[in-house]
């Protein structure tokens, strides 16, 4: 399986750290992640504000890819759902997906939404990896 970070430069440049198209090629194995949020293993959720809860994000996607047989590197697309005002905290979000994925991340989409399912999420990420036969 080949997997190619593409940021074309007939195309703006990512204002921030991600990747406009990630082309995949003799795929694998699609693994599609649901909604993750911020429990841990015993299924109490992280109090406390938004960067905590993204870092448990995180480490919960991380885990469910690599239950899979795959590491974050096979993640080829998230999409990050933020209750609060996306501007107070996006520099701070990045930085915590930054420690997942220093280079190359996955083509990725921020969106600010109305509500949860629990009025104690605070974020929310789906994802989709590749992963090798």
């Amino acid at each position: 399986m080949e997997i190619e970070h593409l940021n074309p430069d007939s195309v703006y440049e990512p204002p921030w750290k991600f990747t406009q198209a990630v082309k995949v090629r003799n795929a694998g194995t699609l693994l599609f992640l649901s909604g993750i949020v911020a429990f841990d293993q015993d299924g109490n959720i992280a109090r406390g504000e938004i960067v905590k809860q993204a870092e448990v994000v995180y480490d919960n996607i991380r885990k469910i890819v690599e239950s899979a047989g795959g590491t974050v590197a096979n993640i080829v697309k998230m999409n990050t759902y933020i209750g609060e005002d996306w501007r107070v905290h996006r520099d701070e979000i990045r930085d915590a997906r930054l420690n997942v994925f220093p280079d190359d991340p996955p083509a990725s989409t921020l969106l600010q939404v109305a509500g949860f399912a629990d009025p104690d999420y605070l974020i929310e990420i789906e994802a989709i990896a590749v992963l090798d036969e």
